[in-house]
This record gives structure tokens, C-alpha cells and sequence, in this order.
């Protein structure tokens, strides 16, 4: 009795699972990626062999290899497996442009002190475009971007330290660390103000966790002094940093650049240890066509925030 294949035309699904175990090496690896069995994927291989009339793969102990042939296919066919498995992002890229909105994802500092005069600027220029403002926490304000909850990201990063390969990081901005005091604190009226002042005095930081409280450890550390500061607070919002200082809770230190009497009620002044700033920078997505709302808002902060205007 003839045997009756499962397989018998030629299918996407054969040709995904052929190029994914020609990448990978191996049938397992790449059944667990499709989230088939390997003897599932070990099937629609031989199968695609017998339409082809030739042997594409060979076992080697655990691993396989491409026959002369197999790479020929793989040449052939791998460009057009990545040109539909992109086919959803291209998609959502292009009717993005349909309806025009854009979704900026930033911090509560940022959205007060330096992204006013854009937002008045773009929303002015732009009025039929749906804008969107997120505060999602510091840890989750490049993923808002990678994760497509949001077309951009204004936030802090640091340069030295490893970026997600799908997204684009534009410095703009750098920010110098800040003491924050009442206008009647002690260290409001001293002439200079050195790390080993604070000693004495109740700090409120930055959330642990968040670059900019990074940045301030590894000053301490670099002082001697980890562990000395009495920290009775820490903050994750920089209104509740003010809030605090003003009613003489602590002191506070964060990276923030701002007019002078912008906060009536706080002496500001800044840290002479401090030569690290906080980087700003935009973010969004670096494959695919950037939707022009993105674009046109991205230009909009390239010429209008500027360190000299706050000075």
C-alpha cells in the first residue's frame, strides 16, 4: 500500500521552519522557536525534500549542516521569510500614518521644566494630531518605546551602558546635579557646598533603581561617602523632591536645570564634585519608516531645547 504523506504542497510553514534550522543548527532549537516538535519540524524538512527531489539538510550528532543545496534554497528563500515576517510592524508603521497621533512617554521633570515650549510648539503647528502624554516609571520609559505603547521617549540613559539593538537614542539635553535646599537651610547660606556637607543633614534621593540615583551612588562611592549620608527619603517625582525640601523635611539632590525663579520657595546650587551629568535623550524606534507626526515632533526639540535657555 502507498504511503500518504501529511505534507503534499509546498508551505510557508515548511519554508520558516527550513530556514529557522539552517540558522540555528539544530531541529530542536528551531521547533522550540516555532513552538512545534521537532518531529514536527523533522517532517515538513522532508517533505519539502521530496517536492525538491534533493537532500537540503544532514545530521551531524546533535547538530545539522545545509547541503550545496539547501543553501541554494536558503539564499532564495530567507529574504522573502523576513519580508513577511515583517509584515505586521510594516503594517502598523503605515497605518500609523492614517490616523495621525503621536504618544510621548517622558518624566514628570521633564514634562514641566523642558518639554512645555515643544509641546505649545508642535501642537500649534500640528492641531489635527492626537497627542498622547504617558509617565510610565524610569525603568519602563525606553520598553514603553521598544513595546510600542509609545512613539517616543524623552528620558534619561547612560551612554556607557547597553541599548536595546531596536531603538535609536538621540542625546539633547544634560542635565548637572543640583543641591536643593529651603531658602532658610544652613547650607542655603554657605558660600561653597562639598558632598561631605551633607553629612549632617536629612537627604531625600532619587528612587533606587533610576539612572540619575546611579549616578549619585557612584559619586558617594568615589567620595567615601556611601553610607554616610542620613537618607530619610526616596523620591520618585521631582515635585515631591520640592515638596519635601520646601518644609525643611531634607535636603535633595537631583539633576535638574532650571530658571532660577522657577521655584520660589527652594535655593538651588550646584554640587562642585559633580562632573557626570544626566544625558537626556530622545528615543523611538530604529527600523521602519518613522511616522511624520515623530518626525515633525523630534525636529521641534532639536531646535528648541537648548541647555542656554535655562541659564
Amino acid at each position: 500500500m502507498a504511503r500518504t504523506y501529511r505534507y503534499k504542497d509546498m508551505q510557508l510553514a515548511q519554508l520558516r521552519g527550513f530556514c529557522l534550522a539552517a540558522r540555528e543548527r539544530n531541529f530542536t532549537v528551531a521547533a522550540r522557536q516555532l513552538g512545534l516538535s521537532a518531529s514536527t519540524v523533522w517532517e515538513q524538512l522532508r517533505a519539502l525534500e521530496r517536492m525538491l527531489g534533493c537532500s537540503l539538510l544532514n545530521r551531524k550528532g546533535r547538530s545539522i549542516e545545509l547541503t550545496p543545496e539547501g543553501q541554494i534554497l536558503l539564499d532564495i528563500v530567507q529574504p522573502h521569510i523576513e519580508a513577511i515576517d515583517s509584515l505586521k510592524r510594516l503594517f502598523d508603521d503605515g497605518r500609523a500614518q492614517l490616523s495621525p497621533h503621536l504618544v510621548i512617554a517622558s518624566s514628570q521633570y521633564l514634562l514641566r521644566f523642558h518639554l512645555p515650549a515643544p509641546i505649545r510648539e508642535f501642537t500649534s503647528k500640528y492641531p489635527t494630531v492626537q497627542l498622547n502624554i504617558q509617565l510610565p516609571t524610569a525603568q519602563h520609559l525606553v520598553s514603553a518605546v521598544e513595546q510600542r505603547t509609545a512613539d517616543i521617549a524623552i528620558c534619561a540613559y547612560e551612554p556607557e551602558e547597553p541599548r536595546s539593538e531596536v531603538l535609536l537614542y538621540e542625546p539633547i539635553l544634560e542635565l548637572p546635579l543640583q543641591l536643593l535646599t529651603s531658602q532658610k537651610h544652613p547650607l542655603a547660606r554657605k558660600k561653597t557646598v562639598e558632598l561631605a556637607d551633607l553629612v549632617e543633614y536629612p537627604v531625600i534621593l532619587p528612587a533606587a533603581g533610576a539612572i540619575t540615583r546611579r549616578l549619585i551612588d557612584r559619586l558617594l562611592v568615589r567620595h567615601n561617602l556611601a553610607g554616610r549620608l542620613q537618607v530619610i527619603m526616596e523620591a520618585p517625582m521631582f515635585d515631591t523632591t520640592q515638596q519635601y525640601v520646601e518644609m525643611g523635611v531634607g535636603v535633595g539632590l537631583m539633576h535638574i536645570q532650571v530658571p532660577p525663579k522657577t521655584l520660589a520657595n527652594i535655593h538651588l546650587r550646584p554640587i562642585q564634585e559633580s562632573q557626570v551629568p544626566l544625558v537626556i535623550a530622545m528615543v523611538v524606534r530604529k527600523h521602519g519608516k518613522l511616522p511624520k507626526s515623530v518626525v515633525d515632533f523630534q525636529e521641534i526639540v532639536r531646535k528648541s531645547l537648548d541647555i542656554a535657555d535655562v541659564e
